[in-house]
């Protein structure tokens, strides 16, 4: 039976929880997760946790902020007074902008909160700074040819 490892392509199911138990990654049943392991499709440590594992296996384990999305940093939050924002835009908090960043350069962030003068943008990714619990189910495994 073929294990998980170099020269592999693996396909899995997978749920990633808060420590709460809400649910904030996976897969469904019809859309299951294809890599080819040791590509950097996904995280090491999932990679880490995985191998030698066969097709019908399942595995729990935890995965620690600095091995997932980081540590949240405070320094990636900006307050931003409201003028500067474009008028006739809506602006509400979750809401994910595409902004310059520097010139040329652009970003990704959430509006984190919006006061009357002025509104937060977050630039950490909405998991940084948590630790996460994966329960992985490995459907398939082949050797790549």
């Amino acid at each position: 039976m073929p294990q998980i490892g170099p020269g592999t392509y693996v396909t899995m199911e997978y749920d990633a929880f808060l420590e709460s138990g809400t649910r904030v990654l996976g897969t469904n049943k019809k859309d299951p997760l294809v890599f080819r392991f040791g590509s950097g499709e996904v995280l090491q440590k999932i990679e880490h946790e995985i191998v030698g594992l066969h097709p019908g296996a399942e595995r729990e384990f935890m995965v620690e902020p600095e091995e997932a999305f980081g540590e949240f940093d405070e320094f990636r939050v900006l307050r931003v007074p409201l003028e500067e924002f474009p008028k006739g835009k809506k602006l509400k908090k979750g809401t994910l902008l595409k902004v310059e960043i520097t010139q040329g350069q652009k970003g990704l962030c959430f509006v984190g909160d919006v006061q009357e003068d002025h509104f937060v943008l977050d630039f950490n990714h909405p998991l940084a700074g948590r630790t996460l619990k994966y329960r992985v189910r490995i459907l398939d495994v082949h050797q790549i040819t």
